[in-house]
């Protein structure tokens, strides 16, 4: 199963419309280049521009994010359940991403502060040295 219906769902409906992603952007006061993110699934977060979208595209929120209206969603429990365990699959594997780049961080600012430290003593070493010559 696709984890993101999302980006396709909104590019075929913009089609339908007979949009470009130009003149759907226009429509709804956000940039050409914001359009394309959210096609492309660059961008994934939803603000107070879905809701926009959604209804200029003629579609609920729930057709533009999961292909389907609410009613038929809640009614197919096996395809919601799926859908439910990708998003959930999506969002933990950021969390992990996330996680995992904050790790490094840590690990280069520990390496930084070893060389500062290492810096420090120096210093004071060859200020120790300059007051002793004086």
């Amino acid at each position: 199963m696709q984890q993101d219906f999302f980006h396709s769902n909104l590019r075929h409906a913009r089609e339908r419309a007979g949009l470009s992603q130009a003149e759907l952007a226009e429509e709804i006061g956000i940039g050409r280049t914001t359009v394309v993110s959210l096609e492309s699934g660059k961008t994934r977060l939803f603000n107070k521009n879905l809701r926009l979208i959604a209804n200029r595209l003629h579609l609920s929120v729930e057709e533009l994010l999961c292909g389907a209206p609410a009613d038929v969603l809640l009614m197919d429990e096996p395809a919601r359940a799926e859908r439910e365990n990708a998003i959930k699959t999506d969002y933990e594997n950021r969390i992990t991403l996330l996680q995992e780049k904050l790790d490094a961080a840590n690990r280069l600012n520990e390496a930084l502060q070893g060389n500062i430290d290492s810096l420090t003593r120096s210093n004071q070493y060859l200020i120790e040295q300059l007051r002793k010559e004086q």
